[in-house]
């Protein structure tokens, strides 16, 4: 038996626009800067949009597009139905750590930006501040944010932030969505890193992923986190990168209830910088948004109540609280090394349980002792579907990871008869 559960738009509830469905953006799908608009150029553009569709993206950002590969990037992106982010930094928003390409407040055009892309119906936001620094720019933020919803409500009004300013900018900015990048191999989160211990002294980036999932709960708006598509070649930590750490960080935000990823591209990653077509990546970038797209029909009805990691993530001096597994409403035990769990529930009280496998060297098997007997599904990251892994009332889940996987289980009570679950968005009763 299926149950067929209603799901809704979810977003701040001071703001007007509602996510329906699970993000896969990317960045710089083409030549990004404001001296990048020759024909050589906005060829690249091309190419590189038609392998953000192939590779699997459901919207493209363009954050830092000259005003002609912006509009070039419109236009492609028209006659493939693929949904772009919009923004000229010449006529609107500004970028904190680029303060010379920044507006002034008295020169922002965004009205006019509005109108000049209404008639495009793939240009679905439009970017109005990339990691605004201090009080003044995210006043700012804000101001463009609270303008775009009184000409445009039914567009994105997009802003993000670093890792460092979460708090801030959920506060002072109160954004649509809580959205944040992090790069822990690019050198700035990577303190403490090293082939044998991995992330596991990497405190602040797990801090970090704590801080977002609070505070995008205290706001009720939902959270997305941008993860390095490949290595950072100018700031490497490792030499032997692999995309099974790109996996990982976007299964990390996955984990924390994050109902958006964006994959961030700027050197040989889904992409091939030199001509836009498909990168060293790109086979597994496909395959990784394939699966997340399977799981975010799902991901989108449940609510993140805690993440766990095991005992070799060291959280004692962390400044943030990290639930323990005393806390856990599902588990008992310990975790097996390098495995974390995220707890879920839907509006209709379904627990659901993630295993992240942190490790993106090696596969890690996993057991996990259940405090009461359930009836364990799994959901699909082929088709979505859930399916019976542990028949009748079992209190043990068991299972294999490859480095930087996810598994995604609903528990249901092992006195009811057995049915899975399909959520349905809902848009008429919101």
């Amino acid at each position: 038996m299926k149950k067929m559960l209603a799901r809704y738009p979810i977003g701040n509830p001071r703001r007007k626009w509602k996510q329906d469905n699970f993000v896969l953006s990317v960045t710089n799908a083409a030549p990004m800067g404001l001296e990048y608009e020759s024909e050589i150029d906005l060829e690249k553009a091309r190419r590189g949009m038609k392998t953000a569709k192939e590779a699997g993206f459901n919207v493209v950002e363009l954050l830092w597009a000259s005003p002609a590969m912006g509009m070039e990037l419109v236009r492609m992106a028209e006659r493939l139905s693929m949904p772009v982010i919009y923004q000229n930094m010449l006529r609107f928003g500004g970028m904190g750590y680029r303060k010379e390409k920044n507006i002034k407040p008295e020169d922002n055009d965004l009205e006019g930006v509005i109108k000049d892309t209404a008639p495009w119906k793939s240009v679905v936001g439009l970017c109005v501040y990339d990691e605004p620094l201090d009080t003044e720019q995210r006043a700012l933020a804000k101001e463009l944010i609270d303008r775009m919803e009184e000409l445009c409500p039914d567009k994105l009004p997009f802003a993000c932030t670093d890792a460092g300013k979460i708090d801030l900018m959920a506060t002072e900015v109160d954004p649509v969505q809580l959205s944040f990048d992090q790069y822990a191999f690019g050198g700035w989160a990577g303190g403490g890193m090293d082939m044998e211990n991995q992330m596991d002294r990497c405190l602040g980036y797990w801090e970090k992923m704590e801080i977002a999932k609070n505070a995008a709960k205290r706001i009720d708006a939902p959270f997305w986190f941008y993860y390095q598509g490949h290595e950072l070649s100018y700031n490497p930590v490792y030499d032997d990168y692999s995309f099974a750490a790109s996996r990982m960080m976007a299964n990390a935000a996955l984990l924390y209830g994050a109902k958006g990823v964006s994959c961030y591209n700027e050197f040989d990653g889904a992409f091939n910088p030199e001509n836009g077509g498909h990168g060293i990546y790109f086979d597994e970038q496909l395959k990784l948004n394939r699966e997340i797209t399977a799981l975010g029909n799902t991901l989108m009805a449940l609510r993140c109540n805690r993440v766990i990691h095991d005992e070799s993530l060291k959280t004692e001096n962390a400044k943030v609280h990290f639930a323990s597994m005393g806390e856990s409403e599902l588990l008992k035990g310990k975790l097996p090394k390098r495995i974390s769990v995220s707890e879920f529930v839907d509006a209709y009280g379904n627990d659901y349980l993630m295993v992240l496998n942190r490790d993106y060297k090696n596969d890690r098997r996993y057991v996990l002792d259940l405090k009461e007997e359930r009836r364990v599904w799994r959901v699909s990251d082929y088709d979505g579907e859930q399916h019976l892994a542990f028949e009748g009332g079992k209190n043990k889940i068991m299972g294999t990871l490859t480095p930087g996987s996810i598994a995604l289980y609903r528990l249901q009570k092992k006195d009811e008869e057995p049915y899975a679950i399909e959520y349905y968005l809902d848009k008429g009763t919101f």
